[in-house]
């Protein structure tokens, strides 16, 4: 399609799609030309909202993130298979849609209001602890989301919330229960249990040669080779850019002007003021006359904090003197700060009037920034210099990259004409690559159809190094490993099937009364303590009567459970106390949670495709 494009770049059709592209461009902006006929198949559908690829992928990055923050240095990505993640991601996208569903039909609603309020006050989108308009769209970008669909989101999220707000704000717990709670967990029980280790079992475990085959043939979707593609790609490197970057004196000079004056806005000021507030029961002309009467009662000699705590109208400072504390500039008021930042240590402002009534300002410290001399930040501003510079290059570059790309025949011409060298990639598969291929986006782009059947080149893609277009240089397809291969593998599963087939079979006759030779290890707990019981074996304990038994399944094989005991305790003699009816309500409140959640996904139509 693309070459078809090309052919006709400069036709009527052309001008026809260009002058399309520009009008939907300006009516319903850059989301309508990115969902525009979007062919691509859904990854699954709850209630009839539909999960795309694009969600997987961020949320896969985002989890990517989380595990380099959480392991630092030591973060591998070959340690964290990405099919594994990408089902994760998947799980988690339609428990967020089914609880959006129900959320809605609870007929639940998200102000306007409530939206800024969360935006303005998330620490990612604010500098210098205020908001920031450009931090908050450069985040934006970086995670492919528009404001509109952020907000979107976030409406959902807010939804989602109230609906969990009711489960545990409604929840009740009363002495009672508290009283019969506390009755279940003190009470014990005595019971013995016997356990079969399935691996013990397996060297007397045979598989045959027919077991095997009719595995390989029953299961060879499991057998298959990754499908796999190598690449030869160009890249626009950001750090080649910026080493060829000439920096003058002059470049660094005003850089340096630059990191002072932001350096400087970090100065923190520790000031006292007192308020006169303008009130129905005080005018604006007798506020400022009060102020004037302390502004020259404190030229006189008597003490700011004593007036502050007799006469200030600020209930949340007066006790304290006055006292602000230290702060940067934006933390106050236009007027109030202008005030402050006129002022020298230890010198008081005559009244300030801002719409809150008139202040008396005190400055009584500044801390004054730390910036570095010239000398000790030249090496950093050099490169901060020579970044800059590339950025604006790099820019340029990547347009005449992509527009280059599109009408190349092959990744040579793209790297003849822009003085690059050609590189090439090993062989990758979908969900896993070395070098620039340990990139989802590259990964996910080299297994479109276009570009790996039609052998076209790929559109531009940004990553940290830099910008880079490839073509696909070999293509091997998923094929069915041979038996010799996995044969071991099958093995070793079916031997460990049988094995706790065995186990099973031991566990049912011990408990049907065949106990020659067992030995039974006693335990005497009650439900919430730990024992050198497995724990599933000790919540059937507490499941069955006195004098039953039961087979259970435990991660070591099977094992019987015998109980022989129970010290049951009076519900009426059991202490209660708030603390323990908050706890009771939190577990209640949990509880519920859980139960909605459970039966919000039974009644939400989810389907799933292939992901």
């Amino acid at each position: 399609m693309l070459q078809t494009m090309r052919d006709n770049a400069q036709g009527i059709v052309a001008k026809i799609i260009v002058f399309f592209i520009i009008a939907v461009f300006a009516l319903w902006g850059v989301e309508s030309i990115v969902t525009l006929g979007g062919g691509e198949e859904a990854k699954a559908s709850v209630g009839g909202n539909d999960i795309n690829e694009v969600e997987i992928v961020r949320l896969v990055e985002q989890q990517k993130n989380n595990l380099r923050n959480q392991f630092g240095d030591q973060y591998n990505e070959d340690l964290f298979n990405e099919g594994f993640l990408r089902k994760s991601a998947l799980e988690q996208l339609i428990n967020q849609k089914v609880a959006l569903v129900q959320a809605d039909k609870l007929g639940l609603h998200a102000s306007t209001s409530a939206i800024d309020a969360q935006i303005v006050s998330m620490p990612a989108f604010q500098l210098d602890g205020k908001f920031s308009k450009e931090q908050f769209q450069n985040i934006l970008r970086m995670n492919g989301w528009s404001p509109l669909s952020f907000r979107n989101e976030l409406a959902g999220d807010i939804k989602v919330n109230q609906a969990r707000a009711a489960f545990v704000l409604s929840s009740v717990e009363t002495p009672f229960s508290v009283q019969l709670e506390e009755a279940l967990d003190n009470e014990k029980r005595s019971f013995k249990f016997v356990e079969l280790n399935s691996a013990s079992l397996e060297k007397d475990i045979e598989v045959s040669d027919e077991e095997i085959q009719n595995f390989y043939g029953e299961n060879k979707s499991r057998f298959m080779t990754d499908e796999n593609v190598s690449i030869d790609y160009v890249l626009l490197e950001r750090s080649a850019l910026a080493a060829k970057q000439e920096v003058s004196d002059e470049d660094i000079e005003l850089l340096y002007q630059d990191y002072v004056a932001k350096e400087k806005e970090l100065e923190q000021r520790d000031s006292s003021h007192i308020l006169i507030e303008i009130s129905d029961e005080v005018s604006e002309e007798d506020a400022e006359k009060l102020a004037n009467d302390i502004k020259q009662r404190l030229d006189n000699g008597e003490d700011f904090a004593e007036l502050a705590s007799q006469l200030s109208d600020d209930i949340g400072t007066k006790a304290q003197g006055g006292k602000l504390g230290l702060n940067t500039r934006g933390a106050f008021v236009e007027e109030f700060e202008n005030a402050l930042y006129s002022l020298n240590t230890g010198e008081i402002s005559g009244p300030v009037k801002t719409e809150f009534g008139y202040h008396i300002i005190k400055l009584n410290d500044v801390a004054a920034a730390d910036v570095k001399p010239l000398d000790e930040m030249k090496e950093q501003l050099a490169t901060d210099v020579r970044n800059e510079k590339a950025e604006v290059e790099f820019a340029e570059l990547q347009q005449e990259l992509s527009n280059i790309a599109f009408s190349a025949g092959s990744v040579e011409e793209v790297a003849d004409a822009l003085s690059l060298d050609k590189q090439s990639t090993g062989l990758f598969s979908r969900n896993y690559g070395d070098g620039i291929a340990s990139n989802n986006e590259i990964r996910t782009a080299a297994f479109q159809d276009n570009i790996l059947l039609d052998r076209e080149i790929s559109g531009v893609i940004e990553t940290a190094a830099g910008a880079l277009v490839f073509a696909i240089n070999e293509h091997k397809p998923s094929k069915l490993k041979t038996l010799d291969l996995v044969k071991s593998g099958i093995v070793a599963e079916l031997t460990s099937t049988k094995a706790k087939e065995v186990a099973k079979d031991k566990a049912e006759a011990i408990k049907d009364g065949d106990a020659a030779d067992v030995q039974w290890i006693q335990i005497e707990t009650n439900f919430n303590q730990s024992s050198d019981a497995p724990r599933s074996v000790q919540q059937k304990a507490f499941e069955i009567a006195e004098g039953q038994s039961a087979v259970v399944s435990t991660p070591g094989g099977y094992s019987v459970v015998m109980v022989e005991g129970v010290d049951k305790k009076d519900w009426q003699s059991m202490q209660t106390s708030e603390t323990l009816i908050e706890q009771g309500r939190t577990q209640q409140s949990r509880a519920d949670m859980v139960s909605y959640q459970v039966w919000a996904k039974e009644n939400v139509e989810i389907k799933r495709s292939g992901s």
